[in-house]
């Protein structure tokens, strides 16, 4: 199954790890997170995201809120 993230970008349900509110970036523990990840951020519009998803290989950011795509995801 896949999950529609926003922007015509989709991944996998069993690669997802957690999807998070995007005012938890700026955090310092979320920062370090973000600087030591080997996977490719892909920010898109920045000013329209509201969340990040982090998945086995990437961090993907969304204009969707997180509890819109955490309800997608328990469909």
């Amino acid at each position: 199954m896949y999950l529609h993230i926003g922007e015509s970008r989709i991944v996998f349900l069993e690669d997802i790890i957690g999807i998070f509110k995007l005012n938890i970036k700026d955090k310092e523990e979320n920062t370090q997170f973000f600087a030591l990840s080997r996977g490719s951020n892909e920010e898109g519009n920045a000013e329209q995201n509201k969340s990040f998803i982090v998945t086995k290989d990437n961090i993907y950011f969304s204009p969707i809120s997180s509890q819109t795509l955490a309800k997608r995801k328990g469909k």
